[in-house]
């Protein structure tokens, strides 16, 4: 169990000592820490810069996240409109996850925890093994098949248990709730703990370090509406504490595949194509809370996958950052419905996802399956070849069956990827040269 915060529902006014719910589970309100903040920054590295605007958590984990650069557009962006791109990618595992993870892995530090369990699509995943691998802690993460194996492979190279479910994410992350609150587990996914939200809020805080009052409008990826709900508390913090005059207009961007608030907001069809990886909800446990926000101080705006991709390609060719295409829909809305004094948040590093870059890759390997799986069972057998097919089930690791693995086995057998061999009366397989 956790303890040494305290927090409160701000629709129905119960207490929370030993829970970290974003939303009440009795009523559906917000969910938010209690303590006095003020306007000032200290000394502390990362996050921890900004302890007087933070719940007072008693072990401070850090790798040094937070201060990335507002970069003023250069050539990315035609026309007279100052435009600041935010550099999320600058953090140390490569995003704005970092943030949250600081508070949620020293949290769990400081209440005695020894383990985390969460799941995510990918990089909060990361953030989590990272911080947690400098806290001494274990991390359990449960993720959906389609994350792309380069974030699964940073997750692994922290010491980070990875089980790998053919569930959705909204489904893993309600399993994972579910279960911590019968374990006793400290539950790090980022819609389920309010500490994810005085994280991210963190970006609002350096935004107005560099630029005061001068934005009006900050674009952002809007996928589960957790950025979008955390920028809008830092900024209505400073406000409240008389330090900044007015919120800036908050313009999520999500994909025209699954448009879940330009739908409720403006009634938009879906446009038929699946949305890239990190972008991937249903309807997040945060939504209702989310869709007011948008309603009150914000706009959605709809971008395809190509619209996206084509996003990333330009801030790279012409500003020099590299984003993976998921986080490169904040700057793709900008470009779809511009307005001057704005920043764009860049929330990812492109090595994360290079699918949007696969043309800079070998031809053999830019097939795009259908989830990580057989990508994962081609990495085994590169390290280990001539594997039979339960080793390469026992070396993956992955919450599937063997009977899984075999079909998998058959169709990258089909596809030219590898070749089976016969010895000693075993099928043995080979990565193909």
């Amino acid at each position: 169990m956790t303890a040494g915060l305290l927090a409160r529902c701000e629709k129905c006014g119960r207490t929370y000592v030993h829970e970290r719910y974003l939303v009440c589970p009795y009523c559906g309100g917000l969910v938010r820490p209690v303590y006095k903040p003020r306007w000032e920054t200290q000394a502390g590295e990362g996050v921890w810069r900004f302890s007087s605007l933070l719940p007072g958590i008693k072990e401070k984990v850090t790798l040094g996240e937070g201060s990335t650069p507002l970069l003023a557009a250069r050539r990315a962006v035609e026309g007279d409109l100052a435009v600041w791109f935010k550099d999320e990618t600058r953090n140390p595992t490569g995003s704005f996850r970092d943030r949250a993870a600081a508070l949620m892995v020293s949290d769990a530090l400081s209440s005695k925890q020894r383990r985390v369990v969460l799941a995510s699509d990918g990089n909060t995943g990361a953030s989590i093994a990272a911080y947690s691998a400098r806290a001494g802690l274990s991390a359990t993460i449960y993720v959906p098949e389609w994350v792309e194996e380069e974030k699964i492979i940073l997750m692994k190279s922290f010491g980070a248990r990875v089980i790998v479910d053919t569930k959705s994410l909204d489904e893993l992350l309600e399993y994972v709730d579910e279960r911590s609150r019968k374990e006793g587990l400290y539950n790090a996914s980022s819609t389920f703990n309010y500490l994810s939200v005085q994280g991210l809020k963190t970006i609002a805080f350096e935004i107005y370090e560099k630029l005061g009052s001068s934005v009006e409008a900050v674009y952002l990826p809007l996928g589960s509406g957790l950025t979008l709900l955390s920028l809008y508390q830092g900024f209505k913090e400073l406000v409240v504490l008389g330090v900044l005059g007015r919120i800036p207009l908050l313009v999520g961007v999500e994909p025209c595949g699954r448009p879940l608030y330009a739908s409720a907001l403006y009634n938009v069809s879906p446009c038929g194509e699946e949305p890239l990886p990190g972008l991937r909800y249903y309807r997040p446990v945060i939504y209702e809370h989310v869709l007011r926000l948008i309603e009150e101080n914000g706009d959605v705006v709809t971008v395809t996958r190509k619209q996206a991709i084509e996003a990333a390609e330009r801030l790279s060719r012409n500003e020099g950052l590299f984003a993976e295409a998921s986080s490169a829909v904040g700057f793709a809305g900008f470009l779809k419905q511009p307005l001057d004094k704005s920043v764009v948040l860049v929330t990812s590093h492109g090595l994360k996802s290079p699918e949007a870059y696969a043309r800079a890759r070998r031809l053999k390997f830019t097939e795009v399956f259908p989830g990580v799986t057989k990508r994962l069972i081609l990495e085994v057998l590169t390290n280990h070849p001539g594997l039979t097919g339960y080793e390469v089930w026992k070396k993956l690791g992955l919450n599937i069956s063997p009977q899984a693995v075999y079909q998998h086995l058959r169709e990258l057998a089909s596809k030219g990827f590898i070749k089976v061999v016969e010895e000693g009366g075993r099928k043995r397989y080979y990565v193909e040269k």
